[in-house]
This record gives structure tokens, sequence and C-alpha cells, in this order.
């Protein structure tokens, strides 16, 4: 059931309307470290990520776009953001780029990591980290910060409670 006052979830949230340029009517957005960056701004920050991330591994516009199976002229369009890059797309080219799609989001929206940008770059460097980690390092890791959680209530991966269940 859908909730019955949107503006005090908008209020709750601290969402802004604005307008962008990619939309034709108001939108609500949360605001950034310097207010609210606009799509296309984050789009621009995407694709630079791509050509980058593209460069570091010493590929052509062509290869890559042979390998997620576009010309490569329409794959230059997603490092111009000419077009559009689709959860999907940017999925593939994670795998054929090697990254962590949460690299490429940091990129866009590092608002989204924390309140300033000290506090998301360290979350986002941790983030890093943990994927790097073994498997049973990671378990123990997350037992241990389930712990360490506010609420006091938490659930392991594989869906057993822990201590402080509420």
């Amino acid at each position: 059931m859908a909730i019955k006052d949107v503006q005090t979830y908008i209020d709750r949230r601290g969402l802004v309307e604005t307008t962008d340029s990619e939309v034709d009517k108001p939108i609500w957005r949360r605001p950034g470290f310097n207010g609210v960056r606009s799509l296309l701004e984050m789009e621009e920050e995407l694709s630079r990520f791509l050509r980058e991330r593209r460069d570091a591994l010493n590929l052509n516009r062509e290869q890559v776009g042979m390998m997620v199976g576009l010309h490569h002229e329409i794959y230059a369009r997603h490092e111009r953001a000419g077009a559009k890059l689709r959860v999907t797309r940017l999925l593939h080219l994670a795998e054929l780029l090697d990254f962590s799609p949460v690299e490429a989001v940091y990129a866009a929206a590092p608002h989204l990591f924390g309140d300033s940008g000290e506090e998301a770059e360290v979350k986002m460097k941790l983030i890093m980290r943990m994927l790097d980690l073994p498997s049973s390092t990671a378990q123990h890791l997350l037992m241990m910060i389930e712990e360490l959680s506010p609420d006091g209530a938490s659930q392991t991966a594989s869906g057993q409670t822990t201590k402080g269940q509420r």
C-alpha cells in the first residue's frame, strides 16, 4: 500500500524540488555536497569513468564496442554522454572492464555514499576493500559489524538472526 502523504516522505528524505534539462516536469532530488548535480552531469561523470577504465586497460573503443555488441561509434556515444547508459549495459561493461558497478555509481553520485566528500570517500574505500575479501573473512567481518549495529538487530547473509533481534 502506498504512503498517504508523499510530502512527509519527501521531507524525511531531504529531497528538494528542482528542474533538470533531461526532464520536462519538476523532479525531487537529494542534494549533493555542492547542491543538486544535474542528470547530465551525472551521465558525464559516468562517461568519464568508463573512458578512464577502458584507457587503463589499454583497450580502444572498437575493441570494447565489439565485445559489447555495438559499433564503436555507437559505443563512443556512451563515453561522450551522448547516449543514455542502461543499467544492464553498465553491468555488461563492468564484466568486460573489470570494475564493480558500485565504482560507477560512486563516480556519478558520490553524495549517495555519505554526507560529505570525505565521508563518501572513506565509505567507498571500505566497500572496495570488502569486495576483495575472501568469503570466510567477509562472513566474520559481517558478524562483527552486525554486533556493532546501532539498532542491535540484524540478519546474517544466510538469513540467520543474530543477538539482539527485535
